[in-house]
């Protein structure tokens, strides 16, 4: 683990300013899927909260304004305080990252497009749609110019603004989404994985809405 959190925050690691014991939960927390987890309950529980608010301020001292360790740690942060429904505090964190991210990655760039979706998920909980929509479009095309148009982590974002489409009663955007996310995980995972499984039941519902608001 030690060498893996080095990999992840080098310069973090040798500066020495930020606990190891922070950095190592920071690298367990999954940026893909907000939920809360073993790694944010360890957070919560292990870390005092004066330690976390400073975080990013020493994380900028020690790595400068517009380094990629610094846009890791605030989007971290935003997915942690996202997972315990602190929306207020986990979108300054999101929107945080995403203007240090926007200095510090000059080209399309992985984190860029999961805070990007990350963000538009929380706009969504706050049922402020039209916002959520245009970000989960511009992950989406971050993403595929990051990672490649077949890549599984394109999912999320799809999934996403599927389910946002089925809200706003866009039910044929919505399942061209949901089933161009089964191909995409589908090709990439096998048809047995449980992250295809859950899509397929996904379009299954949208199915039978859409059967419904038919009749």
């Amino acid at each position: 683990m030690a060498m893996i959190q080095g990999e992840d925050f080098p310069v973090l690691t040798r500066s020495r300013r930020v606990s190891p014991k922070i950095l190592t939960i920071l690298k367990r927390i999954d940026t893909i899927i907000v939920r809360r987890t073993k790694a944010t309950e360890a957070l919560l529980t292990e870390i005092q909260e004066t330690e976390l608010a400073a975080l990013p301020q020493v994380v900028e001292e020690v790595c400068g304004p517009n380094h990629p360790e610094l846009v890791k740690v605030l989007h971290l942060l935003a997915v942690f305080y996202h997972s315990l429904y602190n929306l207020g505090k986990a979108e300054s964190l999101y929107r945080n990252a995403l203007a240090c991210a926007e200095r510090a990655f000059p080209e399309p760039n992985l984190e860029l497009g999961l805070i990007l979706n990350n963000l538009g998920r929380l706009l969504y909980d706050q049922k402020k749609l039209t916002e959520a929509e245009e970000l989960y479009r511009q992950s989406l095309l971050v993403l595929q110019k990051a990672v490649g148009p077949d890549h599984p982590k394109l999912g999320t974002p799809m999934n996403n603004l599927a389910n946002l489409y089925m809200d706003l009663g866009k039910l044929e955007l919505a399942k061209s989404l949901q089933q161009d996310s089964i191909t995409i995980l589908e090709k990439a995972l096998g048809p047995t994985h449980r992250k295809v499984v859950k899509a397929k039941k996904r379009l299954s519902h949208l199915m039978q809405v859409d059967a419904w608001s038919s009749q």
